[in-house]
């Protein structure tokens, strides 16, 4: 299992041209908006990983001001290990990472004998380094022409389920990545709400935000998804 090397070589494979590129952005004085360096992946460990019952990635929207231009890949790795794989981000807060502890609480809860791990992942990679919401166009367009790298994350990792918190606003970035999908919704409900689909072969679900989900019984949401996650 070399699944670390693996996506350090993927990324660096993309590396100069995604510099070059988030270089001119910087030195734009008219582009009021700067890109962050991109959320890169670490396996915390590979093995224990790899021989987990369910291994779920999970999707939120994109970083929010997520280590600024000029780390090196190596750097970034850092950030991510000590911010997700050491569970900081839970002491971080927030809705999503609330959320997710919540998630897997209740699956952990269904699935008491079966091993469960996790990754987290963002269906946008380069977020702006202000503020919360999607990149302006010029930012989003450098990632979609040279880092387009969530397919290759997937083989790579083999995760066993995909679980987007992005919402139905966030289908089209989706659909940038995998191209075109076709949602079904969960009863009880509504294709807007809780969908699901089939992604390079993994069975696949999106739902709101846990934003959103915090105000609209996020149980009853959470039991509906698990319902469908069979093993």
């Amino acid at each position: 299992m070399e699944m670390n090397k693996e996506l350090f070589e993927l990324y660096l494979s993309k590396c100069d041209s995604l510099t070059k590129s988030i270089s001119l952005i910087y030195q734009d004085d008219s582009l009021l908006s700067k890109p962050t360096n991109p959320l890169l992946i670490k396996i915390d460990n590979e093995e224990d990983y790899s021989s987990a019952d369910i291994r779920l990635m999970i999707f939120g929207q994109e970083t929010n001001g997520w280590y600024e231009k000029g780390d090196s890949i190596e750097g970034i790795l850092k950030g991510y290990d000590d911010f997700f794989n050491t569970d900081y981000c839970y002491s971080y807060g927030g809705q999503f990472w609330n959320g997710i502890s919540r998630f897997i609480s209740m699956i952990s809860k269904k699935y008491p004998n079966k091993k469960i791990r996790y990754i987290w992942n963002d269906i946008v990679k380069i977020g702006k380094s202000e503020g919360k919401g999607l990149p302006p166009d010029y930012i989003y367009n450098v990632e979609r022409s040279l880092f387009s790298v969530i397919k290759d994350e997937i083989k790579i990792i083999k995760p066993n389920f995909l679980l987007f918190f992005t919402g139905p606003y966030y289908d089209n970035k989706i659909e940038d990545n995998f191209g075109k999908v076709n949602f079904k919704p969960i009863l009880p409900y509504n294709v807007r709400q809780v969908a699901k689909t089939n992604i390079e072969n993994i069975t696949a679900i999106r739902t709101y935000h846990p934003n959103h989900l915090w105000r609209n019984d996020i149980n009853s949401y959470f039991d509906s998804i698990i319902n469908e996650i069979k093993i």
